[in-house]
């Protein structure tokens, strides 16, 4: 249990980050894209 909460935090602290990254200049740095592709192929969103 504890571990599920754990990845849900990581996924939810992840997303926002790749929100906040979409404001700020290091979107296009190709690192960070790269980066919150692995990320996002991870945690893909559920709608």
């Amino acid at each position: 249990m504890e571990n599920a909460q754990t990845v849900a935090i990581a996924a939810i602290i992840i997303a926002a980050g790749s929100e906040i990254i979409a404001f700020t200049p290091l979107k296009s740095n190709s690192w960070v894209q790269l980066l919150l592709q692995a990320l996002r192929m991870m945690f893909p969103r559920r709608r």
